[in-house]
């Protein structure tokens, strides 16, 4: 079973590896990946399975003090296993607090949409082009991250 703990820049490599698996089109680079592990060290998780990264889950807060869940990615080879679902619980819990956690998924990623809305996730907008030419996203919302899940 995969254990979830903190994100590590020894995790690197591994990080952007998986990164490029799980999304080849439109991936973080492997200097974003570096710099969230130092900008949020206690909102980057991972999933480490015999030593191997199964996934990982990344945070974020912006300005006005709310939480994002920036990505959630788990491997092809990890998938199914509840793996995606516990890294989503670390994020949702450390951004605990925060008055709203949002995401941005793509609409027809029913897999994720379904998982978020199963966490208390509602749709709040639906944004065309919100990453460029094609690239639109739903934008979700939890309002009270402080209730259970």
């Amino acid at each position: 079973m995969a254990t979830i703990r903190p994100a590590a820049r020894a995790d690197l490599d591994a990080l952007f590896a998986l990164e490029l698996q799980t999304f080849p089109e439109e991936s973080y680079g492997e200097i974003a990946l570096r710099q969230f592990i130092d900008l949020f060290p206690g909102l980057f998780f991972v999933a480490e399975d015999a030593g191997t990264i199964a996934g990982y889950g990344l945070g974020g807060i912006d300005q006005q003090g709310q939480g994002w869940v920036l990505s959630l990615g788990v491997s092809p080879a990890y998938q199914g296993q509840g793996i995606g679902a516990r890294l989503f619980d670390a994020v949702l819990d450390a951004l605990r607090g925060t008055g709203a956690i949002r995401l941005t998924v793509i609409p027809d990623n029913v897999r994720a949409v379904t998982l978020y809305e199963r966490k208390g996730f509602t749709t709040e907008a639906r944004v065309e082009d919100y990453y460029g030419p094609g690239q639109h996203r739903l934008v979700m919302v939890r309002l009270t991250p402080d209730e259970p899940r």
